[in-house]
């Protein structure tokens, strides 16, 4: 049996998941926080939009597809702007992070100006763009935790979003009061998902790294 004798510092040979990936180890401090905040705000939007549809689910779903159109185009805002002020950040995932956030604010905008169509109508509209945006979110989560060392939460998550987004665009001859009722409590789960995952991603690399790490600098895993 021949011994390797490939040098260790020799790298191995990128797949294309390697240039999507999210991996902290391999990332700046900076860009580490720029990703936490991202998913940070992501979620909080998402899960007080999800709760407040829960409170309220007797509000039109005029109201509904305005919030969710609002959800859509934050999240769209801060992954925009993540990708654009981070280039210690992959192109590859920066190229794809782009095109996800435009799909998100197109759909976002679309249910804003578009609200005030006849209710069946809207119901449709609601359903398809939040079943899309829910499966891209989830996708995206995935391609990002593809090899990660810790995908945990960004697994859970895009698991979520994907399961929502199926059950949203499958089921036909929605009522508006169960739309509202099911888009608030997936949003509100995935919102907490979002939230965990800004708290946990990245967080052992900045704690072994404590204090000595200068903003901007590489961390070795």
């Amino acid at each position: 049996m021949t011994e390797d004798t490939t040098p260790p510092s020799v790298a191995r040979p990128l797949s294309p998941s390697d240039a999507l990936r999210l991996e902290a180890r391999e990332l700046t401090r900076a860009a580490i926080v720029r990703i936490r905040w991202m998913f940070g705000i992501a979620g909080i939007a998402a899960a007080v939009i999800g709760l407040a549809l829960l409170v309220w689910p007797g509000k039109s779903l005029k109201v509904a597809a305005v919030l969710l159109g609002v959800y859509f185009i934050v999240s769209a805002v801060v992954r925009l702007a993540v990708a654009i002020a981070a280039p210690d950040i992959s192109a590859g995932w920066r190229i794809l992070d782009v095109l996800f956030s435009v799909l998100f604010l197109m759909g976002g905008v679309f249910m804003v100006r578009n609200s005030a169509v006849a209710a069946g109508t809207l119901a449709i509209v609601v359903a398809f763009i939040v079943g899309v945006g829910w499966i891209s979110e989830g996708i995206l989560a995935l391609i990002e935790s593809a090899r990660s060392a810790s995908p945990g939460w960004a697994v859970a998550f895009g698991l979520l979003s994907i399961a929502a987004g199926v059950i949203v665009v499958a089921v036909p001859g929605w009522s508006a009061v169960a739309l509202v009722i099911f888009t608030g409590a997936a949003a509100l789960v995935t919102g907490v998902a979002a939230l965990a995952r800004a708290f946990t991603f990245g967080r052992d690399v900045l704690r072994s790294a404590g204090g000595a790490v200068v903003e901007g600098e590489a961390i070795d895993g």
